[in-house]
């Protein structure tokens, strides 16, 4: 044995899930797998690893999140792990194009889900981790305001699934957000382009609820430091602009129609203003409640790649945690691997930040504490290939059973040890029930116990075991 002692620690931002943690997470899975299936979604999966240059976008803020792996010498292709898993699912709409005469690669319109880990190199804190879990689903391949308001149809959908009621999904246009800045009369610069300029606008208009109005109307403000820096340096004329911008209140209708008149003269945001529009005509049809739907003009997503509508849902009564569920549109992604633009728009659940918000909302069952139903537990001391066969039989018709291989064969010791594990039945047979070919079984749920012939105990167990969950 080493001397040396390796204290047992994971990395900050990073979680264990231990048996009930991960077979309740895995029962919300399938929940929310449930609803994406029933609007047509298909599942896929993609790599752990992709390479840096697929992750990396045009704007040097998305590299900061990125986990780069080190390598050999004699790799050549730098390597990164995803930090979502929409840049990956571009990659794979641009790599496997349709092809009429074989009828090979994925036909548009295409909707597809995913879930699993994906990492970004950002400061743990309080509901952001750095290797979580996201469950996606997007539409590729048509830019009807149809696909983005199924989405939030999906959103809506999958809350009431998981039996969550007190809910706001708010919806913004980034359109109105490239609008403000005609407003505001940002301006190229030599070494900048206006694009990243406008970005970075909508960066800082994103950390709103983080940092307040006066500071990221201070940030907005701020004069660049070098020729490379997107500093919008905005005027207090500017400002005021934005602030009349976001100071729109009212109802949703109210809020469009300010919209209308203070964006009157520019096109893109009158666009994105009908796009609002044909969203809630749209969940109207489908007789989703608009109370939970409500427009608001601060939403302007992250990343740099989404191009219209964009969406995030709260919990109302876990705030702490933040968006839970969130997306947008992206029209112009999987122009980086073709140079065509191809329309998309989809959301995403944070699986982790959900679960751990659900848990704080006691909405989250931890009965089931490990996956088998039955123990069989070992009171005859020289009985343990009966209790072996015991167990085969009943894995066999497909009944989830453990044996218990706590040494002490006392009764009280085996009983107790079944009781924490969390199992629903125990089986009880010791000599006198192996002499008369007899087998007691105790429901834990219940607290009932019913003796059987052993031949019956398969049948019985198969269709005890099919009954939920107490």
């Amino acid at each position: 044995m080493s001397d040396y002692i390796v204290k047992p620690e994971r990395p900050g931002g990073f979680l264990d899930f231990l048996p009930a943690d991960y077979l309740a997470r895995e029962k919300m899975l399938k929940t929310i797998e449930t609803v994406f299936r029933q609007f047509g979604f298909d599942p896929i999966e993609t790599p752990r690893i992709e390479f840096k240059k697929i992750l990396a976008g045009e704007t040097s803020d998305t590299g900061k999140n990125i986990f780069h792996i080190k390598q050999s010498d004699n790799d050549n292709e730098p390597l990164a792990l995803p930090f979502d898993h929409t840049v990956p699912f571009a990659r794979i709409l641009a790599a496997n194009p349709y092809n009429p005469k074989s009828k090979t690669g994925i036909r548009l319109p295409w909707r597809r889900m995913v879930v699993g880990p994906v990492f970004r190199s950002d400061n743990p804190q309080h509901g952001r981790f750095r290797q979580f879990y996201q469950f996606d689903a997007d539409i590729a391949g048509t830019s009807s305001m149809m696909a983005d308001a199924e989405i939030v149809a999906l959103m809506v959908r999958t809350m009431e699934a998981l039996d969550v009621s007190n809910f706001q999904i708010r919806l913004n246009n980034r359109k109105l957000l490239n609008g403000l800045s005609l407003l505001c009369k940002i301006d190229d610069r030599l070494s900048i382009s206006h694009e990243n300029i406008v970005y970075e606008m909508m960066r800082i208009l994103d950390k709103l609820d983080k940092i307040g109005k006066k500071a990221v109307f201070q940030e907005l403000r701020r004069a660049p430091e070098s020729p490379d820096d997107p500093a919008p340096h905005l005027s207090d004329d500017a400002i005021s602009k934005i602030a009349a911008f976001l100071d729109i209140q009212g109802t949703n209708d109210e809020k469009i129609h300010a919209c209308e008149k203070l964006f009157n003269n520019i096109e893109i945001a009158m666009t994105g203003i009908t796009e609002l529009k044909e969203i809630f005509t749209y969940l109207t049809a489908m007789n989703v409640s608009l109370k939970q739907v409500s427009v608001d003009l601060s939403i302007a997503r992250g990343l740099d790649y989404y191009t219209g509508p964009v969406m995030e849902m709260a919990l109302l009564d876990a705030p702490q945690f933040g968006s839970v569920f969130s997306g947008g549109r992206y029209n112009n992604l999987v122009s980086r691997f073709t140079g065509k633009e191809l329309p998309a728009v989809g959301a995403s659940i944070g699986v982790d930040r959900l679960f751990a918000a659900l848990k704080h909302l006691k909405l989250i069952d931890h009965a089931q504490q490990t996956v088998a139903d039955v123990m069989i537990i070992r009171i005859a001391p020289d009985r343990d290939a009966d209790y072996l066969s015991m167990a085969n039989q009943l894995r066999s018709a497909n009944v989830s059973t453990e044996i218990c291989l706590v040494e002490d064969t006392t009764f009280k010791r085996q009983f107790n040890y079944a009781i924490s594990r969390g199992v629903r039945f125990v089986v009880i047979c010791g000599e006198n029930e192996f002499d008369q070919n007899k087998v007691q079984v105790k429901n834990l749920e219940t607290r009932k116990q019913i003796e059987l012939d052993v031949e019956m105990l398969v049948d019985y167990m198969v269709q005890e075991t099919s009954k939920e969950r107490r």
